[in-house]
């Protein structure tokens, strides 16, 4: 049980704080775990990028705003999955910067979460009408 507000912890988020109590009643942002991954392979299917550019259009695109530090362990992972590669691009105006690209098994990936978040939307889409229908609009209590 945790210690902070007695909640059994167990649908927190790794990191997560626990819900603060004091703001019942506010609608929280329930994070997709890994989201910034198919967010990063679809901006890469647009075209290379350099990790600050992505960080960048991470924003304006999904959403997502993830420390530089997040973003480079990510872009890792993934270049060790298979999902992207890098090189170091040519620095024309300042340092090189190592420029990552959609690999074939990226875009697989990026089109297999895709389907998933199309069959996660319909269930997501069907909670929140019987949620609607039981207690309105707003969630009225």
């Amino acid at each position: 049980m945790c210690q902070t507000c007695g909640c059994s912890g167990r649908f927190r988020v790794r990191g997560e704080s626990p819900p603060d109590n004091s703001q019942a009643g506010i609608p929280r942002q329930t994070p997709i775990e890994r989201f910034m991954e198919p967010c990063i392979l679809l901006l890469l299917s647009k075209g290379p990028s350099h990790g600050y550019g992505l960080l960048d259009d991470l924003e304006k695109q999904c959403g997502e705003t993830p420390d530089v530090g997040n973003l480079y362990r990510t872009l890792r992972r993934m270049e060790k999955d298979g999902w992207v590669s890098s090189n170091w691009g040519t620095g024309e105006n300042g340092p090189k910067k190592r420029v990552y690209e959609l690999t074939d098994d990226g875009k697989e990936f990026l089109h297999s979460w895709a389907g998933g978040l199309e069959k996660n939307k319909e269930l997501i889409d069907r909670f929140l009408e019987g949620f609607k229908k039981q207690f309105g609009r707003e969630g009225d209590k």
